[in-house]
């Protein structure tokens, strides 16, 4: 999966006794709500992937339904099957007469894991009138992507999900667990809430950059200014990840905290986006997305996405901090940026060290993996391994402030007692991840509109 997973295989089926079929069926009733019958087509299916079997009529059967089919994809996942592993029963599931849309479904979540977006989209249309709800989910997405929210929640109401979304409830993707189509009900939410002013003239270029007149282009359907839009693109890259490389973010935090004792430490890297970040660009996630749906971005978004995948991330000194607005220096390139929306609630001293990634957005830059404080001693160090752009390495370096503070009360040591340490604490705070503070990471609500 990644440069730092190569300790992590695959889990069959069979690879411990107490993984036995027993177990998983009990498994799967517990984390997919399956009763015990469908549980057990479901191991048939998962199954399949390593042993294709001669006559696939169980698998096409338990692939009739829904969410053996939902499920299948998600424990292929869990297990590191996704790709190369499923290519010979996607391949036999192929050649089979009249296909259910969940068979269909699936080839063409397969098709798009391998990058085949445009086959994806074709299989997605074929099975469009089925009503399948993982189809109209799926298809959803592609609006998403293409940044259509009235059609992506036109497709998830077909599909089932719930739509009618609480906008005064942020939504933090990270900690979302109410499945894929309601997730992206809650991603697309306050964007189909509130329609966009008018881009441009009838007759004028459109400004999404396509070159057409904007009335051959987006009237009617209007972009939301791309400073609206970017955390949104930040969710489109995590929902994307989600689905193709969901286990990425916990192996990196896995490796940051191997040295880790202290549970508190260990949970704070977890729950925080520093993880999601670093599977995103240097886990080279966000690059593969651009390859992929690349072509489903507004222009906009895609030129704003290839910077953000060339920034690198870097040690910062704080110059001046206030409600809203952080100005810091790159010690890599001793460039001075300003810092918004993406900000620890409570202002950081003059002359603090921080390390982050730091993504241009419209005349400022945001942070959407959050700040870690660094202590003078380590700079050099962690702008060596930031330079490498190594997954590994970055992750190595990240570890070492961690490493040298075994607890939580070791983190707060390794700074001059002259520091205001209820700062430290606001900070600490917002990379456990908290929810509801608007900087814990790349939340989408409607006050991100106004």
């Amino acid at each position: 999966m990644s440069d730092v997973d190569d300790g992590v295989g695959a889990v069959g089926a069979s690879d411990s006794p107490d993984n036995s079929v027993g177990d998983r069926v009990h498994r799967a009733t517990v984390e997919f709500g399956l009763d015990g019958a469908d549980a057990e087509r479901l191991e048939v299916v998962v199954d399949a992937a390593a042993a294709v079997p001669d006559d696939l009529g169980d698998v096409v059967d338990a692939l009739a339904e829904p969410d053996i089919a939902e499920a299948a994809w998600i424990r292929w996942s869990d297990e590191d099957l996704l790709g190369e592993p499923l290519d010979t029963l996607i391949d036999r599931l192929a050649d089979i007469d009249d296909p259910s849309a969940c068979v269909t479904w699936l080839r063409a979540r397969h098709a798009a894991w391998h990058g085949r977006t445009a086959d994806a989209i074709e299989l997605l249309d074929a099975a469009r009138s089925s009503g399948n709800r993982l189809v109209l989910s799926d298809l959803a997405a592609v609006e998403a992507d293409r940044s259509n929210p009235t059609a992506a929640r036109e497709l998830l109401r077909e599909a089932g999900a719930d739509v009618e979304i609480d906008l005064d409830t942020a939504f933090d993707p990270h900690a979302a667990d109410r499945g894929f189509a309601q997730e992206l009900a809650e991603e697309i939410a306050p964007f189909a809430a509130l329609r966009p002013r008018p881009m441009a003239g009838r007759n004028d270029r459109c400004p999404c950059g396509s070159g057409k007149k904007y009335k051959q282009c987006h009237l009617g359907r209007e972009l939301h200014p791309i400073e609206d839009r970017a955390g949104w693109l930040y969710v489109k890259l995590m929902r994307f990840m989600q689905v193709n490389e969901a286990l990425l973010p916990a192996t990196i935090g896995d490796d940051i905290v191997d040295a880790v004792t202290d549970p508190e430490l260990r949970q704070m890297v977890h729950d925080s986006y520093l993880t999601v970040d670093l599977a995103l660009f240097e886990g080279g996630v966000a690059q593969r997305f651009l390859d992929a749906r690349g072509a489903l971005l507004p222009p906009d978004e895609a030129d704003l996405l290839r910077s953000w995948i060339s920034a690198t991330r870097s040690v910062y000194e704080v110059e001046r901090s206030r409600t809203g607005t952080m100005d810091v220096i790159d010690l890599a390139t001793r460039e001075r940026k300003t810092v918004v929306d993406t900000l620890p609630d409570a202002p950081l001293d003059a002359g603090w060290k921080i390390i982050g990634r730091l993504v241009p957005v419209g005349d400022g830059h945001r942070a959407y993996g959050g700040f870690l404080p660094v202590n003078d001693d380590m700079v050099g160090a962690m702008l060596e391994g930031f330079a490498s752009r190594q997954l590994e390495t970055v992750a190595l370096a990240i570890g070492q402030i961690f490493e040298s503070a075994a607890t939580h009360d070791d983190l707060r040591e390794a700074f001059d007692e002259g520091l205001d340490m209820s700062a430290l604490d606001e900070l600490l705070a917002e990379l456990g991840g908290a929810a509801d503070e608007p900087g814990a990471g790349p939340d989408v609500d409607e006050t991100e509109l106004s």
